[in-house]
């Protein structure tokens, strides 16, 4: 609620004069100081002397004891009423009949003014200088003119931008404005550039297109193509993103203040990940401040075998999500690989005659066998059949015939394989490390045949490969061990589901398993009882606030802002199209 203020003073002519004004509640400051609303511009007055308190129950005045008297009584505070006369130092403060619809009118009157010194009939007399103030303020400028922007583009405006051949000396004149040009165009330099500005630091005009114009945003993408938005600009909403839409490149990454220009402020990030809803309507994260304190559970990027063109994101929690799956399509039991007595190794039980040993020694494998970091160290290498798992899943198929295996690819380059590898036996071509089977029948070696008598032996190799091949599929199982395998509709051949398996797992955070060897792989990787390769043993939120904590430094703890595991510019599209291109690679291998 607004109360009047009325200031009455003397004019030259010893006539009172009042001036009026509204003054704005409901808490109004008197003092000296030039933030209070009734302003007392006297040494004798404090600088927050006193205070009124406009309410609908009345208007009440309170001060510190000993600054305010109320018709002639010291007092901390009152209900002020009409008549009321209030001493505020050498003021008095009247309370009149206020006007309609005002709560108070207060009368200002000085009482007391300060005593004047020197007597009325001393005068000071200045006397004015030889050279005016206009007069120098224009000297002044025209030589900072001259010295601050004339001078650093003096070798422009004579011709002398272009660097000298270095087999014709410049003329003293020259050489003259070229020194002094550099000298004084540092006077404009506001310290040195970033590390990878450093190459064109000299060349102000690759950033800076005009003049005093402040660098824009079309300067930075001529070098910076490839830079992603953030967010694309059509889904900011508000006017919150209204001002990230409109926020210049050079306020989040200023240049000249050394070598590094990308911003690690936390709350910058906060500020709008507080409440990202504000920013952007339909953002599917949910609210993230600080990771110790305010941050939502990880969410996992999961890609279907049969469906690799899709990309399924399911947030952690308790209880788990039923879409928290892996469908690769592979059989595997890490629970059984990662048996501590060891699992059976072909080469490990035999002995040196090639029979099996009677102790049956088996082979512990750790997580490092198979999972081996990628150069960089950021994501693990790939695992393949021919590196990783061949040296225990043999998969040869006539283990008293030859120690040759079968492709690890389709059923018909498998088939291609063994009907070569039978065809060389019918025809009596023996390679030196193989054992013919007895019930293969085969041709003399150098008989001649005839047309007839080749097409029955091929007609036997393909019987003999047709049926290994079943038994690869079927029978022994040895595809079928790791694979899905389906007879095809027809009956002609087999099926093998394509195996893919998802390689980044949290596409939109940056985390390198180099930082993180001193670890045992089972600390964040709880596969101790995994018997199926659905399920997932991805470390959730609570497993990395063990080492991890915000922005906030704690003792025994790695401190990590949001630039921590974040990447600004990555881009929503960049990095889910990486992961899936990585991911269908890893499937095509």
């Amino acid at each position: 609620m607004d109360i009047q203020v009325t200031y009455i003073s003397l004019n030259r002519r010893g006539q009172q004069q009042r001036d009026q004004q509204r003054v704005a509640g409901p808490l109004i400051n008197i003092g000296r100081g030039t933030q209070c609303q009734v302003h007392l511009p006297d040494p004798r007055v404090a600088l927050q002397h006193a205070q009124i308190t406009v309410a609908e129950a009345g208007v009440t005045l309170e001060a510190e004891p000993g600054r305010i008297q109320i018709n002639g009584r010291a007092v901390d505070g009152a209900k002020l009423a009409l008549g009321d006369r209030i001493e505020v130092g050498p003021y008095i403060l009247e309370v009149e009949v206020p006007p309609a619809g005002l709560p108070l009118a207060l009368a200002v009157t000085l009482a007391v003014p300060l005593p004047s010194f020197g007597g009325e009939g001393q005068r000071f007399v200045l006397r004015s200088p030889r050279v005016s103030k206009r007069r120098l303020a224009y000297i002044g400028f025209i030589g900072i003119l001259l010295l601050c922007l004339l001078v650093p583009i003096g070798a422009d405006l004579l011709g002398y931008a272009q660097a000298p051949d270095a087999k014709s000396a410049s003329s003293s004149a020259e050489s003259v404005v070229r020194t002094m040009s550099a000298k004084f165009a540092q006077t404009w330099n506001p310290g040195p550039v970033s590390r990878s500005h450093q190459p064109f630091g000299a060349d102000c005009r690759a950033c800076h297109g005009l003049p005093f114009v402040q660098v824009k945003d079309l300067s930075c993408i001529e070098c910076h193509k490839q830079i992603k938005e953030h967010v694309p600009a059509a889904e900011l909403t508000g006017a919150q993103g209204q001002a990230f839409r409109d926020t210049r490149c050079a306020e989040c990454h200023r240049d000249h203040k050394g070598v590094q220009m990308a911003p690690r402020a936390q709350e910058q990030c906060a500020d709008c990940h507080r409440d990202v809803k504000i920013v952007a309507a339909d953002a599917k994260s949910e609210k993230a401040a600080d990771f110790r304190t305010a941050h939502p559970e990880f969410r996992l990027s999961l890609m279907d075998a049969d469906k690799p063109e899709v990309i399924r994101r399911v947030r952690q929690g308790k209880p788990a999500s039923p879409d928290m799956v892996e469908r690769s399509n592979l059989k595997f039991n890490h629970k059984l690989h990662l048996d501590p007595d060891g699992v059976r190794d072909p080469e490990g039980k035999r002995d040196t005659a090639g029979t099996l040993d009677a102790q049956g020694r088996r082979t512990i494998l750790k997580c490092a066998d198979c999972h081996q970091p990628n150069e960089g160290g950021r994501l693990m290498a790939s695992i393949s059949m021919e590196s990783h798992c061949q040296s225990c899943h043999s998969l040869a198929f006539e283990p008293q015939v030859t120690k040759r295996q079968v492709v690890h690819g389709d059923e018909a380059e498998i088939a291609t394989m063994l009907r070569e590898f039978y065809a060389r036996l019918v025809l009596g071509d023996v390679p030196p490390d193989v054992n013919p089977p007895k019930d293969l029948p085969r041709m003399r070696p150098g008989a001649v045949l005839t047309y007839q008598e080749r097409q029955a032996a091929l007609r036997i190799a393909d019987q003999k490969a047709n049926l290994v091949l079943r038994e690869l599929f079927e029978t022994r199982k040895v595809c079928s061990t790791c694979h899905e395998v389906a007879r095809k509709a027809d009956g002609a051949g087999w099926k093998v589901a394509p195996v893919r398996i998802t390689q980044i797992w949290m596409p939109q955070s940056m985390f390198s398993h180099a930082k993180h060897t001193t670890e045992k792989c089972t600390l964040c990787h709880d596969v101790s009882n995994s018997k199926d390769s659905k399920h997932i043993a991805m470390p959730d939120i609570t497993s990395c606030r063990e080492c991890h904590v915000g922005a906030v430094a704690v003792v025994g703890k790695v401190t990590s802002d949001c630039a921590t595991c974040h990447k600004f510019h990555a881009g929503r599209d960049y990095w889910h199209g990486v992961a899936q291109a990585q991911m269908l690679a890893r499937g095509k291998k």
